[in-house]
């Protein structure tokens, strides 16, 4: 279609899991009629990743593809995205997503999930907090691990206070709480004037350096299920907190998963 002059896509990078399916979106720049139809859709390997003709990606098995679209007749005028399919596996009621425990909206913890504060995510923590303090910061634990009958405290007092709706968007529900899992702390105050603070922009610049990301960035609540909190980190391991953190990514995108409850409140 000589109609198209250019084309882009809303995402570089797309996490997908195994079984599921997730969509790229084209723009076309043109200079008159052109559809869906001029377009070419491919997988590098389908194997890992197939693709039909309006974009939507079906992941077939763990691995990494390129998926390309290309205007009918002239590949010269082409977008690539890495798609990376992802493999989920429940043990003792936990979710793995490639060998990283995740903890959202729809993917909980068992009452009975316990470890305290992990070992090698307070040792990420000290070390920051050390190398913070040689620039004259001061960054101090809020709060770290919580056990599910703590959470069912917190949640039910939000709950009272605001119903469970508005509760949802800043509080997480009993067993399905990250801070359940002992990888999460919540930096000094838990208070929207800490993103304004000096430590809070140091920690978005280098957290990711000690292993860690910020868990629920700025923009991106349809996407986790929660408020904006610069405060609240998880401890994922350097090279992971560096890939997600320099895409600007939550964990959400890096692993294909979705963040949504599957009902109502029934406390």
């Amino acid at each position: 279609n000589e109609n198209i002059l250019d084309l882009s896509v809303d995402k570089t990078y797309l996490a997908v899991l195994e079984g599921g399916t997730a969509a790229i979106a084209v723009n076309m720049s043109t200079t008159g009629a052109a559809t869906a139809g001029d377009l070419v859709w491919s997988s590098s390997d389908e194997a890992v990743a197939t693709v039909d003709d309006s974009g939507n990606v079906t992941g077939v098995k763990a691995g990494k593809c390129d998926i390309t679209v290309s205007v009918k007749g002239n590949d010269a005028i082409a977008q690539t995205v890495l798609v990376t399919v992802r493999h989920l596996e429940q043990k003792d009621g936990c979710t793995y997503v490639d060998g990283i425990l995740i903890v959202n909206k729809s993917y909980g913890l068992p009452e009975s999930y316990d470890p305290g504060l992990d070992a090698t995510t307070k040792a990420a923590f000290e070390q920051m907090k050390a190398d913070a303090e040689k620039e004259g910061l001061n960054l101090y634990i809020g709060s770290d691990f919580r056990d599910y009958a703590y959470q069912v405290k917190i949640y039910n007092n939000y709950n009272d206070l605001y119903g469970w709706e508005m509760a949802d968007t800043f509080s997480a529900r009993p067993g399905y709480s990250e801070h359940q899992t002992g990888l999460t702390i919540d930096c000094n105050t838990i208070d929207d004037a800490f993103g304004e603070t000096e430590e809070a922009k140091w920690l978005a610049a280098h957290c990711a350096d000690y292993g860690f990301i910020i868990r629920f960035p700025d923009g991106k609540e349809n996407i986790t299920g929660y408020q904006y909190e610069p405060w609240h980190i998880r401890y994922v391991g350097v090279d992971t907190a560096k890939e997600i953190m320099s895409q600007g990514l939550t964990l959400e995108e890096y692993l294909g998963v979705k963040s949504e409850y599957a009902g109502a409140w029934e406390g």
